[in-house]
Formats: structure tokens, C-alpha cells, sequence
């Protein structure tokens, strides 16, 4: 009786195990099905960074920044190349040994404020591009919600190659390694925002400058 029992249960153990795990399936397949399709939009990264007021004013802030270094550079490049005129036409003595430590002292001088001005000057570029990626990404988010975007993908497949000749890596490795880090092939111009995500962001820049 009890082996006859136990040959009957099992089957059902069975089903009933089968049921608990097929039972999910149409509830994840509806919730997928809910989703709808992904909608997808592309941005050119480079039309869109040249294209930013907020760059083109940063750049020109940097620029005349640039000329008050060159300035400088030049007044100490003088008072260098004149200490080094006075000591060619002195002869031996404790003023030549003077002025020659003191020529020494602004080349040290020089070089030293050269690396901090290439450093800080890195630094301020660097925190420019930043700065610019993050607003793309917000204002990115923004567009997005409200246009009924679900993902914006950087197109990256009408760059050129570029190739440069002289380097330790051939061109062929130059040709594989961008081919490897590009992730779009094709892409329809219909699904490209670039331009709406220019016009936001120059708006968005004018009126926080305005406010100012």
C-alpha cells in the first residue's frame, strides 16, 4: 500500500514542482512586453563640444590668460638675457661672481615657474572639458525625459582614422586599436539630438550668465 502511495505522489511532487517554476515566466514575459521598444538617440561628440558658447568663452578667457604668461615670460626672459650681457663684457671678480649666481638663480627661477604655469594651465583645461561633459550628461538627462528618450549613445562611427607615421606603434596597430574602441556602426541621422542638445545647453549657459 505504502509503495503504491509513494508511486502516485511522486508524479505529482513533480508536476507541482514543474508548475512553481513555470508559473513566473508569464508575469516576466508581460512585464517585459510592458517596457515597449527601447527608444534610442545618438549625439556627435565633437559637433556638439565645438558648438557650446560655454567653451568658445572659456577658451577665450584661457586665451587672454595665455597673454598675460607670454608677457611675463617675455620680462623675464630680459632681465635674463641682460644679466648675461652685463657678465660677457665684466671681468673676474666678486661682481662677476655675483651677477653670475644671480643669472643662475632667475634660470632656475624661470624653469620652475615655467613647469607650475604648464601644470596649472593643465589643470584649469582639464576641468574645463569635465566640467562641459557633466552639463552634456545633465542636460542630456533633461532632453531625454522630456522628448521620451530611454538611451543616448555617443556616435562614434563617422570619425575618421587617424594615422601618424614615425611612431613606435604601426599603422596597422593604429588602424586596429581605434577600430576596437569604437562601438558604433551605423547609426540613421533621424535619431540624432546633437543639434537639440546644442540649443539647450547655449540656452541653459546664456541665461546663467545672464542672471549673473
Amino acid at each position: 500500500m505504502s509503495e503504491c502511495l509513494r508511486r502516485s505522489t511522486l508524479p505529482l511532487l513533480l508536476s507541482i514542482l514543474v508548475l512553481a517554476l513555470v508559473a513566473p515566466w508569464p508575469a516576466q514575459a508581460n512585464r517585459m512586453a510592458s517596457f515597449g521598444p527601447t527608444v534610442v538617440a545618438t549625439i556627435d561628440l565633437q559637433k556638439v563640444m565645438n558648438s557650446l558658447a560655454e567653451r568658445g568663452d572659456l577658451e577665450a578667457a584661457l586665451t587672454a590668460q595665455s597673454q598675460e604668461i607670454l608677457a611675463e615670460r617675455d620680462q623675464r626672459q630680459g632681465e635674463i638675457e641682460q644679466l648675461a650681457t652685463e657678465l660677457e663684457d665684466m671681468v673676474e671678480g666678486p661682481e662677476q661672481t655675483r651677477l653670475q649666481e644671480e643669472l643662475d638663480l632667475k634660470l632656475l627661477q624661470e624653469m620652475a615657474w615655467i613647469r607650475f604655469i604648464q601644470q596649472e594651465i593643465d589643470i584649469e583645461k582639464s576641468l574645463m572639458l569635465e566640467n562641459l561633459y557633466r552639463s552634456m550628461q545633465e542636460n542630456s538627462a533633461k532632453l531625454a525625459e522630456i522628448e521620451g528618450i530611454d538611451l543616448i549613445i555617443i556616435n562614434d562611427g563617422d570619425d575618421e582614422f587617424v594615422v601618424s607615421g614615425g611612431l613606435k606603434i604601426t599603422r596597422q596597430d593604429q588602424i586596429r586599436e581605434q577600430i576596437a574602441m569604437r562601438r558604433v556602426l551605423y547609426r540613421a541621422k533621424a535619431i540624432d539630438i546633437s543639434d537639440d542638445l546644442i540649443i539647450r545647453m547655449n540656452n541653459e549657459y546664456a541665461a546663467s550668465a545672464g542672471s549673473r
